[in-house]
């Protein structure tokens, strides 16, 4: 270790740096700044639109009042204009109201008209003498998952694979840095020995780098998982097949740096197709076939049931894990043993 520190600091922290970045924007929600025309103080809607929330208290917008009601520049935030207040008139409400978008971003759009529509139906609601709509919310898991605490689980997957693949390719690597890959020649003991030995000693490293990444979550969001022999059981999967692959990355690139940078580039891309952002429902149909065949997809699944409990395929998870490790299993050994024979070819 002491000879690749600077990458295996760099393995530790960068999942770390997604966990900070996610949990220091989004821990509290997320509050939209708009413009009003005229203030809150002269609108009956906007006093309710200022105490349009969500579920757990934060406030969905940020009022300021506007000088004038004409569209924001390009230094302004959203804009909203009352040209006619919300009112009931006989059996119809009636009114008027205009919004200046100020943002290209498409999402950013479609929230602000989302949660201004809201906002409507919220006063509207206060308005009707009767017939209101009552929505009762049921969560997937035994209690609402506040939403960093949930991408910290998944961030953990992240670094799963992460360290794998890095202690994994730096074990091999190192070979070649070191010119040691004679020794592996000559030495007696059979390839699949030495595969093993580098095996556990990576898992070790990862274990290491997992326990600090879980003291820090654990700090931040005070969860734990409620089902810890099952959460121990994926995590050891998760790093034997990680750690098997990046083992036959090193094989075919001698670079340490090279090999850091696609190993990087591949657990981001396996975890974001694996559902590291969200469910793969999201996406479309062949993002949804891909992440089928995703060892990721089963982990992520799998984790999150260890700490939230929840719905899940449990036994098919575990099932399409231990393939996965045997077949990673299956392609270090026979990738090194035909290697070290090509050396002695030389």
């Amino acid at each position: 270790m002491k000879e690749d520190i600077s990458f295996n600091l760099a393995t530790l922290i960068s999942p770390l740096l997604f966990l900070l970045a996610f949990s220091l924007m989004l821990s509290s929600g997320i509050l939209i700044p708009v413009q009003t025309y005229p203030g809150s103080d002269s609108s009956d809607f906007l006093k309710s639109m200022e105490n349009y929330h969500a579920p757990d208290g934060t406030a969905y917008f940020e009022l300021h009042t506007a000088a004038e009601k004409v569209p924001p520049t390009n230094a302004e935030s959203n804009l909203i204009v009352i040209e006619q207040e919300p009112s009931v008139n006989g059996d119809l409400i009636t009114g008027e109201i205009t919004h200046y978008i100020n943002d290209v971003n498409e999402n950013m759009t479609k929230n602000f008209r989302n949660r201004l529509s809201g906002a409507i139906v919220n006063y509207v609601e206060d308005l009707r003498p009767s017939g209101n709509v009552t929505v009762n919310e049921i969560t997937m898991y035994e209690q609402d998952i506040p939403w960093d605490t949930g991408f910290g689980v998944s961030v953990l997957v992240f670094g799963l694979m992460l360290s794998g693949l890095v202690f994994g390719m730096l074990s091999i690597t190192s070979e070649w840095g070191n010119h040691t890959t004679q020794l592996l020649k000559l030495t007696p003991y059979s390839s699949k020995a030495i595969v093993i030995g580098k095996i556990i000693a990576n898992v070790i490293k990862c274990c290491v780098s997992g326990i600090a990444f879980l003291a820090i979550f654990f700090m931040i969001s005070r969860a734990f998982p409620i089902h810890l022999i099952f959460f121990i059981i994926s995590i050891l999967l998760v790093y034997g097949i990680f750690a098997c692959l990046g083992m036959c990355l090193g094989i075919f690139i001698k670079s340490s740096l090279t090999a850091f940078l696609l190993s990087l580039v591949s657990a981001l891309v396996l975890w974001v197709g694996g559902g590291g952002f969200g469910p793969l429902s999201y996406y479309g149909d062949i993002a949804n076939f891909l992440g089928k065949i995703n060892p990721a997809t089963y982990a992520i699944d799998i984790v999150r049931w260890c700490y939230f409990n929840g719905n899940t395929q449990l036994a098919g998870g575990f099932t399409i894990l231990g393939i996965a490790f045997i077949v990673a299993l299956f392609l270090i050994f026979s990738i090194f043993t035909r290697w070290t024979r090509r050396e002695e070819a030389m």
